[in-house]
């Protein structure tokens, strides 16, 4: 199986994903939804967003598409194109494909991160969405609880945002 991407209007992704899926409901597609930990005026709040802004990526069992899953998908109102463009549509490549399939195995969104922090103040991650991308992460916000993530996707530079979780290491007291 091939994954492609799909890119639309900016926040309009569940939207043209459930138009598609009025036409062609034999494609799954996968718009891929983070939450994060927020302040409103002094009160936590959950906020739900897009991981990919604009992206959605669905699998087809060929590495071409058939012309009329290509008209479906650009006859649905809030396309954009096809990646990496309309004219030639090619599937992502293996690499981006792993990163996609990281994501979409947690499910319907992507919450909190397990982490720590090391004598060095270095952050290392238990579990979680960013499990195995330590080495992508450029910014740590220990106060909001974010890491900040430079990933290379479909050959552009993408920066993703997502919540963390500290977790204490409690020291036994010897007596």
């Amino acid at each position: 199986m091939n994954f492609f991407a799909i890119q639309v209007i900016s926040g309009r992704e569940a939207l043209y994903k459930e138009l598609l899926f009025r036409h062609r409901a034999d494609i799954t597609i996968h718009h891929i939804v983070k939450t994060t930990s927020s302040r409103k005026a002094g009160k936590p709040v959950k906020i739900q967003s897009s991981l990919f802004p604009g992206y959605l990526f669905f699998q087809y069992h060929d590495e071409h598409l058939s012309p009329e899953l290509v008209q479906a998908i650009r006859k649905t109102k809030y396309f954009l194109r096809i990646l990496p463009s309309t004219d030639n549509i090619q599937p992502l490549c293996q690499r981006d494909a792993e990163i996609i399939r990281h994501f979409i195995s947690f499910r319907h969104e992507i919450g909190n991160s397990r982490v720590v922090f090391d004598e060095n103040n270095k952050i290392r991650v238990i579990d979680g969405p960013l499990a195995g991308y330590e080495g992508n992460i450029v910014k740590v916000n220990k106060r909001k609880r974010r890491a900040t993530i430079q990933l290379d996707i479909c050959n552009s530079q993408m920066t993703i945002v997502l919540g963390f979780d500290i977790l204490e290491t409690v020291e036994t007291v010897k007596t």
